[in-house]
């Protein structure tokens, strides 16, 4: 990144006479520092998977909103409608998720069309059921 500054700093000299070298170092230290590095870090959303396994999951899916996110588009695919949609934020008909703490499935699913299983999904993902507990009444002696 370093070498890019300086490379500027030389065809600017070049092109104005008037720019002193004292410009250009303050215009290099204003790049450096106050430019973002992380700017063009294209990294996927916290909440997904590890690093591992980002090479063979390809979807995150979410069972409990029956939706999709794709990694490689980093997009979200959801059901609008009766149809599916795209849309790069989460929409807003699945209201305030929490994606960190909400149950996701990763999926190896090649190409950018998961929800043409979404059938399968939607019962292989079912969200688990909780066991009911016994209720002793009065007469129960056990």
């Amino acid at each position: 990144m370093f070498l890019i500054y300086l490379s500027l700093i030389k065809r600017i000299n070049k092109m104005s006479p008037f720019i002193t070298k004292k410009h250009l170092l303050v215009i290099a230290l204003f790049l450096l520092f106050f430019i973002p590095q992380d700017l063009y870090s294209q990294g996927p959303p916290p909440w997904a998977p590890a690093h591992g396994y980002r090479a063979k999951t390809k979807h995150i899916y979410f069972p409990d909103q029956n939706f999709y996110y794709d990694i490689e588009k980093k997009v979200y695919l959801y059901l609008s409608n009766g149809s599916w949609s795209v849309s790069v934020s989460i929409p807003s008909s699945l209201g305030n998720i929490n994606l960190t703490n909400a149950r996701k499935v990763e999926l190896e699913i090649g190409g950018h069309t998961p929800y043409q299983y979404n059938d399968k999904h939607i019962i292989a993902y079912k969200k688990p059921k909780k066991e009911k507990k016994e209720k002793k009444g009065k007469g129960d002696k056990h």
